[in-house]
């Protein structure tokens, strides 16, 4: 098969990546958020979901004097709304049957946090236990 007049960009852009990787600071390694790479003769191309693979789910967890904040992110694919379980020193959260608990540093109220969802975003507010 001939070379493909991009083949050297794509072979150097490959190598730029595997340099860049290599010496990103940190302990943890690096995680691919997503990457689209379209080359040869414009057939259909394969999509896949690196979500697909993934066992845990990204979330921001701040915290103040009084409350937990923890807002995630939602695929948007998602065919029921998300179940939202306050315990006492974490918080559950099952999305299409699967569950994913987040360690909080301080017990909390159970009775008192509450959640909502506005345009894909899923915030949580848990008052801790004073």
């Amino acid at each position: 098969m001939a070379n493909e007049p991009y083949d050297d960009v794509f072979r150097n852009l490959a190598k730029a990546m595997e340099e860049m990787i290599r010496n990103l600071p940190g302990d943890e390694p690096p995680r691919f958020i997503g990457c689209t790479i379209i080359s040869g003769s414009g057939d259909d191309g394969r999509i896949f979901h690196m979500d697909d693979f993934e066992d845990e789910f990204d979330y921001d967890l701040v915290e103040d004097s009084g409350f937990f904040y923890i807002t995630l992110e939602l695929s948007g694919d998602e065919s029921s709304a998300p179940r939202v379980e306050f315990r006492d020193q974490e918080v559950r959260v099952t999305i299409e049957g699967r569950e994913f608990d987040i360690p909080l540093s301080a017990p909390i109220h159970q009775g008192q946090g509450r959640f909502g969802i506005k345009n894909g975003v899923l915030d949580i507010i848990c008052p801790k236990l004073n």
